[in-house]
């Protein structure tokens, strides 16, 4: 079937054509948002190669000018070469069906279509939310020893943005989730795993943070989320029992347990009842030893 893309993907690309025609474009002028799905099972999937896992299966691509103007937009399917067969898992995940792997281009085909974008549209770098730079080399490593030096420089150009959008919004460079900024943003607080929607979202979450749009309120309360959330990981010891003998049935121990959770919560809470992270970390892990599960994660307060 050859590339298959989204009508948004589409009809940009109708644009972009036309565009080519135009006049002459200045280095560093574009800005580039991409995202990318790959590979993935679980321990209990059989067959799955699992030395030639992590390939790419999807590719998404924002292009805007330096004012975030939309100019191109990109997505494709890929076919992977070592695990055609998508695992049940992965198909949850990312919402993409088995035929449209199947007539899916491959790699090469699709790294090809990039790079005749990129230089009508050239960037000096392709800014991604996370491990994609990693991911995409270690793909490339393992799965595509033989890619040639012009698809090696997309690799070589992906960034990871989440630092310095982070230092601009909180005044310090943290890791947090690009559905947690969505949610500063006034947007649907979730992960798509698609390709070309995950992409979409950074361009506006960028745009949105450059722009300075964001829910002031709701980055206070991200803000204190993430140190909360941090602080309750450090002060963690144990995620389980030692021992999975009788405790699991032992009532006695989770009362003994619960009424002990309860005096921590009552002594440290503090006038608004809130509970610092440390204390819920050590809850947590009081309820671990019993054989109970953690409930005291801090969240995030909608």
């Amino acid at each position: 079937m050859g590339e298959t893309q989204s009508k948004a993907a589409h009809s940009s690309r109708s644009s972009h054509r036309g565009r080519r025609r135009g006049r002459s474009r200045e280095k560093d002028k574009y800005l580039a948002f991409f995202d990318a799905e790959y590979t993935c099972y679980m321990d209990s999937d059989r067959g799955f190669d699992r030395r030639h896992s992590s390939e790419v299966i999807s590719v998404g691509l924002v292009i805007t000018d330096r004012h975030f103007n939309v100019a191109a937009t990109y997505y494709s399917p890929i076919r992977p070469h070592y695990n055609p067969r998508l695992t049940g898992y992965c198909k949850s995940l990312t919402g993409l069906t088995q035929r449209e792997i199947d007539e899916a281009p491959d790699y090469e085909q699709v790294f090809t279509r990039m790079t005749e974008i990129f230089q009508d549209y050239p960037v000096r770098e392709i800014l991604v939310w996370g491990n994609d730079h990693k991911t995409l080399e270690d793909d490339a490593m393992r799965n595509h020893r033989s890619i040639s030096k012009r698809h090696r420089k997309i690799i070589n150009q992906v960034s990871d943005l989440t630092r310095r959008l982070t230092s601009r919004v909180f005044g310090t460079g943290t890791t947090v989730s690009l559905a947690d900024m969505k949610y500063i943003c006034d947007m649907d607080h979730y992960t798509a795993h698609n390709a070309f929607e995950d992409a979409m979202d950074l361009y506006q979450v960028t745009k949105c943070c450059m722009q300075d749009t964001y829910n002031k309120e709701k980055a206070k309360k991200l803000f204190d989320y993430i140190h909360d959330r941090n602080t309750y990981h450090q002060y963690r010891r144990f995620k389980y029992p030692d021992k999975k003998i009788d405790i699991i049935s032992d009532k006695k121990l989770k009362k003994i347990s619960q009424d002990y959770i309860g005096i921590l919560k009552a002594t440290y809470g503090g006038s608004d009842q809130k509970v610092p992270p440390e204390i819920l970390a050590i809850c947590d892990d009081v309820r671990s030893l019993a054989a109970m599960g953690s409930v005291d994660l801090p969240k995030l307060d909608e």
